[in-house]
């Protein structure tokens, strides 16, 4: 008979060591009066040479920089400065060799900074574990599926658990799983896979910049942050050749001020006369806190310039040296509610803003440092960069070794022509078109079933899937990019941090609960 809890965590990257601190801090320890081998047990599933970084935070280049301030990145909701803190006690000659002068709250560091920051914060979980009795194992494998069922002896619960399977073979019977298993890969270009010049990701750019020949022409399929990325690596490597950064709309990211200042909003907006909350009622929401915050509702510096990307870049950095930009400080500060603004959207309305407001919002609500922005004004002055809309299509010419992309407004015919290509399009969040076994298995077993916004689709107020049937699987709950469609914005540690405590703090109730309960003895 199992006489202890196990808790199952998918994924060892960053939201799952957010999940599992948190957890961790908020489990009580020892439950009183309870039979010694009696305990909670945590296994959790990666399979990556190490736990924390992920694939976001991993060692790279120190080009890749963190595209939230300091101040605002941290792995404990409750503990905003986590980071800083963490970062004002490290050694300055160490944060010298990792690409950073300075610390402070408004500071945009490298993203491999915060990768250390996160592998610290789980050997201080496993150490807080120990003190609170509870174990913690490491299954360097990945999952290959998990089914809800009735685990049978289980300690002191509820019986319900879920049967967890990896591909190495390990089984486990776990009271509760959290899938925390990182972002499914592009399909965007499912039929170049296997060509040598292509990248299905920019990361780790280093391996971009290892490989590519630095007088080779390079094509990036994107203009958005993930593309700023791959072009700010080139660069440090000293690329010569030229690169092209194509898009339908051509639009490169909002240049953040470093003068903005941190803001509160209002409450959400009210409903309007027929109970509903509609996306005009939240821009009107946020129209009312820009003007309390002293700005006005200028077209050109909140959605940007029409034209040329240089034109329009050299005008966001402008607007950005010269002082703060109070839209970009309200639009940052619906992270703090982002989740909730998205719920209280019914379906017709959040299907109207991925229709007509989502690539709007993605291109300037996502904004970069100035650092990245400096050295993309730079490239595109000398002619190095050319930054290009309409992008309708690539395809590979094996006779001369080229990915020639079709591009509504380049020269030379309508096509660029290079001899590698970058996808920055980003991840995907189909769960429906992925091969990842782990999703597949759950579709096709019926115990979850896809958004239709992107990801799994989820029980708000649990986290927890839903299965095809549409019922709440309370074994399974899922944080990380899958839980977008429920969520919206789960690409932001911040965000995601938040839905973690939830997730957390429910489940260390749960469990709490269920290791008290009297324990049923069988033969």
């Amino acid at each position: 008979m199992t006489e202890s809890l196990k808790l199952a965590i998918v994924g060892g990257g960053s939201v799952a060591v957010s999940f599992l601190a948190q957890f961790l801090r908020a489990w009580p320890g020892p439950v009183a009066g309870l039979d010694a081998g009696r305990r909670l047990e945590v296994v959790l599933f990666e399979p990556r040479a190490e736990v924390g970084p992920g694939t976001a935070y991993q060692d790279d280049s120190a080009s890749n920089l963190l595209n939230i301030p300091v101040g605002r990145m941290s792995a404990l909701a409750r503990v905003p400065g986590d980071f800083l803190d963490w970062l004002r006690a490290r050694d300055p000659a160490w944060l010298r060799e990792q690409g950073v002068d300075e610390a402070t709250p408004s500071s945009f560091l490298p993203r491999p900074v915060f990768g250390h920051y996160l592998r610290d914060l789980h050997r201080d979980c496993l150490a807080l574990a120990a003190r609170k009795g509870v174990r913690v194992e490491r299954v360097a494998a990945a999952v290959v599926g998990v089914w809800p069922a009735r685990i049978e002896g289980e300690g002191g619960g509820d019986g319900l658990g879920a049967i967890v399977l990896a591909a190495d073979g390990t089984r486990i019977d776990a009271h509760r799983v959290v899938l925390c298993n990182g972002n499914l890969p592009s399909t965007a270009f499912e039929a170049l896979g296997a060509l040598p010049g292509y990248f299905n990701s920019p990361y780790p750019v280093a391996d971009l910049t290892a490989r590519i020949g630095a007088d080779d022409a390079v094509a990036i399929v994107g203009t958005s942050l993930s593309a700023i990325d791959a072009i700010a690596a080139l660069a440090a490597r000293g690329h010569r050749g030229p690169v092209f950064s194509v898009s339908r709309n051509g639009r490169l990211p909002s240049v953040r001020s470093p003068h903005n200042r941190t803001v509160k909003l209002p409450d959400l907006p009210l409903p309007e006369p027929d109970g509903r909350v509609t996306l005009d009622g939240v821009l009107d929401s946020l129209r009312r806190a820009l003007r309390e915050e002293g700005g006005i509702e200028e077209p050109d510096d909140i959605l940007g310039l029409p034209g040329p990307a240089r034109t329009a870049l050299d005008a966001e950095i402008a607007r950005s040296q010269a002082g703060p930009r109070p839209w970009q400080a309200v639009a940052a500060a619906t992270n703090d509610r982002i989740e909730h603004i998205w719920h209280a959207l019914d379906d017709s309305e959040r299907r109207r803003f991925h229709r007509d407001w989502r690539t709007l919002w993605m291109a300037r609500r996502a904004t970069f440092p100035m650092r990245n922005a400096l050295t993309v004004q730079g490239l595109l002055k000398r002619g190095q960069l050319r930054v290009e809309a309409g992008f309708r299509d690539v395809r590979y010419d094996a006779a001369r070794g080229l990915f020639e992309i079709a591009c509504g407004t380049a020269e030379g015919g309508g096509t660029l022509g290079a001899p590698w290509l970058v996808n920055a399009t980003s991840f995907s969040m189909d769960v429906e078109g992925t091969s990842d076994p782990l999703v597949k298995r759950l579709l096709a077993d019926g115990h979850a079933r896809a958004h239709p916004l992107g990801g799994f689709d989820q029980d708000f107020e649990t986290g927890c899937l839903r299965d095809a049937d549409g019922r709440i699987v309370s074994q399974v709950s899922v944080l990380g990019s899958l839980a977008a469609g429920t969520y919206f914005w789960t690409t932001s540690m911040e965000v995601n941090a938040r839905l973690a405590l939830g997730q957390a703090e429910r489940l260390a109730r749960e469990m709490r609960v269920a290791m008290e309960r009297p324990m049923t003895r069988t033969a």
